[in-house]
């Protein structure tokens, strides 16, 4: 008989705890009903680990409050009221099983239903390609492969979006519990960000207060008139433009700007979701060579403890392809020595394969010195002393040739990723932020 998913979870927890699976199935029903805390939110944020209603009523209201805000971001984003907003959400949910959070990365609003269930099917197909690939690895069942993926994020924390490319399977429980994961990031940004995240959520609020550290200039497709997009415009020969609460490259497109055809622009963006429309930067030539297709950035981990900067870790990602860097957008991403900036890695993308050579380019990637790194340094200082109560982000960084600008900030930075570059030599990196998640 196959074993449901319920089952497998609650053999891990078990496992975990040391306790009977009627006990951790008891305390699931309790989370269930008397807070409405799904089964994967709980095993996930590893509360299994406490049994006291207090840190169920906060993740209650967690849960709650998120909620909220993504049925906000709907209306703000399409236009709709919030009771429309709320009425898709609740149909997509019952409908197709699918949360909030994925309706609006996956900008899922702008489907058909029919478009839809073949979204979740192509999705269904790519995590069943993952697992045939790892059974043949391994020659474990499917059973356990589904176990070990859930048990690496339940327990180790680590997403398992990157549970192929970090090569999981082949590690041991003791290798698995020094390895930076996901889990670890949000426990970080729990510990050192104390005001609202709206800030580095929200990409138009972001712009309008990093300002001074973008280097470029932007305008968004709501609240303005044709006269404000024309100034913006000036001799822009083409615009960047993506939503204003997507991360991971989700919807982003270019568009070239026509000198007869700017009034048909503007009329076109006016009826798109609410997006920041930017210029385009132009990147200094040395990470053009790798790859001229895309921004290739960096993503610095910053934190700041008792008035003390640390960046504790970085990478830098490069476009294989695509308009986009991110290694969940088809991109690759090498290991960079947050000291000096030297990338330490060969590059490695969600299918785990090393490149030691840009596959389009032929560019060595190991031992290339990443431009102005002292001044990137500084610039996430800067940035990250900027809001009071901020004090853990993952910047993206862009280099052009007058220097870097920042891209974006991010407030649970995939360390899943970063651990990922490492994986190829078994190399566990929890210990460059253990210290910060003490006490």
């Amino acid at each position: 008989m196959k074993k449901s998913e319920t089952t497998m979870y609650v053999e891990i927890m078990a496992q975990q705890l040391g306790v009977s699976e009627d006990v951790v199935r008891k305390r699931l029903d309790h989370a269930r009903k008397e807070f409405h805390i799904p089964l994967k939110y709980y095993a996930n944020h590893r509360l299994y680990l406490t049994d006291g209603d207090e840190t169920l009523k906060m993740h209650a209201k967690r849960l709650q409050d998120e909620r909220e805000k993504i049925t906000t971001r709907l209306a703000q984003t399409t236009g709709w009221t919030l009771k429309e907003a709320q009425d898709y959400l609740l149909h997509i949910t019952t409908t197709f099983h699918i949360t909030g959070k994925e309706v609006m990365d996956s900008l899922l609003y702008e489907k058909t239903d029919e478009e839809i269930a073949q979204w979740k099917e192509d999705k269904k197909a790519r995590a069943q390609a993952r697992i045939e690939r790892i059974r043949e690895k391994t020659g474990w069942s499917e059973y356990e492969v589904r176990k070990h993926m859930a048990k690496c994020k339940v327990v180790f924390g680590i997403a398992m979006a990157n549970y192929e490319n970090t090569l999981c399977y082949s590690l041991t429980d003791e290798e698995l519990a020094t390895y930076a994961n996901l889990e670890d990031s949000r426990r970080l940004g729990e510990k050192y960000i104390t005001a609202d995240t709206d800030v580095l959520k929200n990409k138009q609020l972001f712009n309008e207060t990093y300002r001074e550290f973008l280097g470029r200039d932007f305008w968004v497709n709501r609240d303005s008139d044709y006269a404000s997009f024309k100034r913006f415009l000036g001799f822009k020969r083409e615009v960047f433009c993506k939503p204003v609460d997507l991360f991971g490259a989700h919807g982003v497109y270019k568009k070239s700007v026509s000198f007869f055809k700017k009034r048909e622009l503007y009329d076109f963006l006016m009826k798109e979701p609410k997006m920041l429309v930017e210029e385009v930067i132009k990147q200094h030539p040395a990470m053009s060579a790798f790859y001229e297709g895309s921004i290739n950035t960096v993503r610095v981990f910053t934190i700041l403890k008792d008035d003390r900067f640390d960046a504790f870790a970085a990478f830098v990602r490069f476009g294989v392809g695509g308009i986009a860097d991110n290694v969940s957008a088809g991109g690759i991403a090498c290991g960079v020595d947050p000291a000096n900036g030297t990338i330490i890695t060969p590059a490695v993308g969600n299918d785990g394969v090393l490149h030691r050579v840009h596959p389009m380019t032929g560019v060595a990637f190991e031992g290339f010195q990443i431009p102005y790194w002292q001044e990137i340094l500084t610039l996430t200082e800067k940035a990250l002393r900027k809001v009071e109560g901020v004090n853990y982000v993952g910047w993206d960084v862009a280099l052009t040739k007058r220097g870097p600008i920042l891209v974006e900030g991010n407030n649970v930075p995939c360390l899943s990723i970063y651990q990922s570059l490492f994986a190829y030599r078994k190399e566990g990196r929890k210990y460059t932020y253990a210290k910060y998640l003490e006490e």
